[in-house]
C-alpha cells in the first residue's frame, strides 16, 4: 500500500522538495525544475506543468501527505505547503533504501537509462555511469538513490514478485498462481485486478535487468520450466524495506482508506 501511495510520478519529488522548508506552489515548481535539471541523465527532458503541479498538490493534501500552512500565507494569500508528521516518517523510513541503492547505484542507473532510451555516460570510454553524480551534495545523492530504487519498486507487480520469491525458488507459472491467490484474499484493497502471464514476464525481465532475480534456463530448456530465484541484492532490498513496513503498519487504517479510494473501492 505504501508503494501505491508513491506510485504517482511527482509524489516522491514533491516530498523531497518540501523536506527542508514549506514552499509556495511557485517555489515548489522552481525546486522541482531544478531537481530535474540535476538529474536529467536519469529522467530525461521531463517537464512539470502547472496543471500537474496543482493536481498533485490537491491529491497529496487529500491523502494526508502535505498540509497548507495558512499561518505563513503571503500578502496575496497564497499558503505554502509543508510535510505532515506522517510523510516525514515515511521519508525517514526510506533511509535503508538509500543505503541499499548506494551499493547498487550503477546497475540501477544503467537499467533506468536503458529503459528510458537515455544515453549511457562514457559509453565506449570506460567512464563510470555514476561519474556525473560526484558533484552532488550528499543529501541529494541520498534521495537520488532512493528515487532510482523506487522506479523499480513502483512497477505494479515488482514488490509482489520479490515477496513471492523470498519463499524460495519458483517456476514462473507458480509465481503467477500464488500472486493471484493473494489478490483473491485481499479483494477489499486489490479490487478485481489480476496478474497475467505476459505482464509477469515483462516484470521478470525488468527485475533480472537490475540484478534482483536470477532466471537462467539450461540449453534446450523452456523458459517457463526454469525456476526463478532472488539474488543477494534482491534479498537485501527486501530487508531494506522493513522500516517502510513498520511505518505502514503504524498508518494501516489511513493507507487502506487511501488505496481503496484510489481504486474506486469505497
Amino acid at each position: 500500500m505504501t508503494l501505491e501511495l508513491l506510485r504517482n510520478r511527482w509524489t516522491y519529488p514533491f516530498l523531497v522538495a518540501l523536506l527542508d522548508a514549506p514552499l509556495r506552489p511557485a517555489q515548489l515548481l522552481e525546486a522541482i525544475t531544478e531537481g530535474i535539471e540535476r538529474n536529467v541523465d536519469l529522467v530525461g527532458p521531463r517537464v512539470l506543468h502547472e496543471r500537474s503541479l496543482f493536481t498533485t498538490l490537491q491529491r497529496m493534501e487529500a491523502e494526508g501527505l502535505i498540509v497548507r500552512r495558512t499561518d505563513l500565507c503571503s500578502p496575496n494569500g497564497v499558503a505554502p505547503r509543508d510535510l505532515t508528521a506522517m510523510s516525514r516518517g515515511l521519508l525517514a523510513a526510506l533511509d535503508r533504501i538509500a543505503a541499499w541503492a548506494s551499493v547498487h547505484r550503477e546497475e540501477l542507473a544503467t537499467a533506468l537509462r536503458k529503459r528510458r532510451g537515455l544515453p549511457q555516460p562514457g559509453a565506449g570510454s570506460g567512464e563510470s555511469v555514476s561519474a556525473g553524480t560526484s558533484t552532488l551534495r550528499p543529501d541529494r545523492e541520498h534521495w537520488r538513490g532512493v528515487g532510482m530504487a523506487l522506479v523499480t519498486l513502483r512497477l505494479r507487480w515488482s514488490f509482489s514478485v520479490l515477496c513471492q520469491l523470498s519463499h524460495g525458488p519458483q517456476h514462473p507459472t507458480g509465481i503467477t498462481a500464488a500472486i493471484n491467490a493473494g489478490i483473491a484474499r485481499n479483494r477489499d484493497i486489490a479490487g478485481r485486478r489480476s496478474l497475467s502471464e505476459k505482464v509477469l514476464w515483462d516484470t521478470l525481465h525488468r527485475l533480472i535487468e537490475v540484478g534482483l532475480i536470477n532466471h537462467q534456463p539450461r540449453v534446450g530448456q523452456f523458459a517457463s520450466t526454469a525456476q526463478c530465484t532472488l539474488t543477494p541484492s534482491g534479498y537485501a532490498l527486501l530487508a531494506a524495506l522493513a522500516p517502510i513496513g513498520n511505518w505502514a503498519v503504524e498508518h494501516e487504517t489511513h493507507l487502506t482508506a487511501v488505496v481503496r479510494r484510489r481504486r474506486g473501492l469505497t
